[in-house]
């Protein structure tokens, strides 16, 4: 080596690599949805999955999940390739897909118009949170 040390880190690494809306232009992003699916100005899929947890010790009752399984509720966002381009991991497995992304950064730039396209969620997510 060149006597250089890394000042990279599973945080800096992470972003680098996840980054909304993804590595593609907003406009490559849409034509692939359009063509696997016919959707029109999509620029990616969301969803939560629910990550199994140990019991906390503090308000433990906050992560337990409408199936009583204590869990970490994560906000997923994937482009056409399934390249995954967002991640929210911060919330009790009791909070509701549509608060984790009303309450996201996200959320506050799509509001905002940052981004030209819609994502496409389950019922789970209210359609004028994602338009």
């Amino acid at each position: 080596t060149d006597g250089q040390k890394s000042v990279s880190g599973p945080e800096t690494t992470f972003t680098s690599f996840v980054v909304f809306p993804g590595h593609k232009p907003v406009r490559a992003i849409k034509e692939e949805f359009h063509r696997i699916a016919g959707f029109l100005s999509v620029i990616g899929c969301i969803d939560g999955t629910h990550i199994p947890i140990k019991a906390p010790k503090y308000n433990e009752a906050d992560y337990v999940n409408r199936k009583s399984i204590h869990s970490i509720n994560v906000q997923i966002i994937c482009d056409a390739a399934h390249i995954i381009s967002n991640v929210e991991a911060k919330w009790p497995g009791s909070v509701h897909d549509s608060r984790i992304f009303r309450e996201s950064n996200l959320s506050y730039r799509l509001q905002r118009g940052e981004f030209d396209g819609l994502l496409l969620g389950d019922r789970g997510y209210h359609a004028n949170l994602v338009s």
